[in-house]
């Protein structure tokens, strides 16, 4: 018997994420692009030409009526998520959602609430959670190598968007606060917050200074692109987190973890630990591990269909809850840096 293919359409692609998602997507052998809905009809064009899509619409409502749709990759701005999820959700259409979960914190808490109405599912795509180095450092945290993590720090950015060359298409809503959120914080931060949820659980406490650079006067006063925040977590760790657009040169580091036995740092060719609980008795000093690059979105493509096929549950900070939690953190940072005082979770 034929193994069962998850047919899928695409609805949005005003961000760039959909080129590499939709490729790892087609790529799978079960599964099947088949449609395509964006207002842009030269981007739907695109994918029609490029995936070999039977039909193409600027309307996702009506793409979702008259194709046979499993499961929709979602593309969209931040903002408009929540109605396509809940589009999706009425006509039991699993959804596969990039990052981040929606531009406010009460638009990703309706989305898990119409999803767990529907029953479908739905994964929200922090790209890096399926990473083989990524695994490896939360592998090495969960097993206790570093001991007690205490301690959290991240950096990242890039110089910007425009400057970075993202397409017209994914600048014009990313600097507008209202479809994406706001600025560097939700996009860049986001990644990290994620990343320490993740192996360091549910946030408790958010503290957070923001401001713009002022030197780009092409992005409104209301966009910031630099932030930088505190988090304290229900284990009682900490976590620092600094974000920008206008990063000049690669950042130095990406992530450390550092715990009561020994201490992690991410880079962005390796990966380095010390420590003193776990290492063979005669090695000494830093163990270091190259970073392996993996096909970009192929792990998560191919967790989203295998996982839908098998009517099985996403966890963690991909999945809906998980998801909404980061999404509460982001918007508790923004809380903070406009009300000049540290915000209590839960917001609700």
């Amino acid at each position: 018997m034929a193994e069962k293919r998850l047919r899928m359409g695409i609805a949005g692609m005003v961000n760039d994420h959909v080129w590499f998602m939709a490729d790892a997507t087609h790529a799978l052998p079960n599964a099947e692009l088949v449609s395509v809905a964006e207002p842009h009809p030269e981007l739907g064009q695109q994918a029609v030409e490029r995936y070999g899509l039977a039909s193409s619409y600027t309307s996702y409502e009506e793409m979702l009526d008259n194709e046979q749709l499993d499961a929709v990759m979602i593309c969209s701005d931040n903002a408009d998520k929540v109605k396509i999820v809940t589009a999706a959700a009425r006509r039991g259409i699993h959804c596969y959602v990039d990052k981040p979960m929606s531009a406010r914190y009460a638009q990703a808490s309706e989305m898990v609430a119409v999803a767990r109405k529907a029953g479908i599912k739905m994964m929200v795509a922090y790209h890096f959670f399926f990473n083989s180095t990524y695994n490896k450092v939360k592998g090495w945290i969960a097993e206790g190598r570093i001991g007690q993590v205490y301690l959290a720090r991240a950096s990242i950015g890039h110089a910007g968007p425009r400057e970075i060359n993202l397409s017209k298409y994914f600048c014009e809503w990313l600097e507008d606060k209202e479809r994406a959120g706001g600025g560097a914080w939700v996009d860049e931060a986001g990644y990290m917050i994620s990343a320490m949820v993740d192996n360091l659980g549910p946030v408790t406490d958010v503290s957070a200074f923001m401001n713009q650079q002022g030197w780009r006067d092409y992005l409104a006063p209301d966009i910031e692109d630099n932030s930088a925040a505190i988090l304290k977590f229900e284990s009682g760790a900490l976590g620092v987190i600094d974000s920008r657009w206008g990063q000049i040169g690669r950042v130095p580091f990406e992530q450390s973890y550092h715990g009561t036995d020994g201490t992690i740092m991410q880079g962005w060719d390796a990966v380095r630990v010390f420590s003193r609980r776990s290492l063979p008795a005669d090695m000494q000093g830093w163990l270091e591990v190259p970073i392996m690059r993996d096909p970009r979105g192929s792990g998560e493509a191919a967790h989203f269909v295998d996982t839908v096929l098998a009517g099985g549950d996403f966890e963690g900070v991909i999945s809906p809850e998980g998801a909404c939690h980061v999404q509460a953190v982001i918007e508790a940072g923004y809380l903070s840096a406009e009300q000049g005082r540290a915000i209590t979770l839960p917001l609700d």
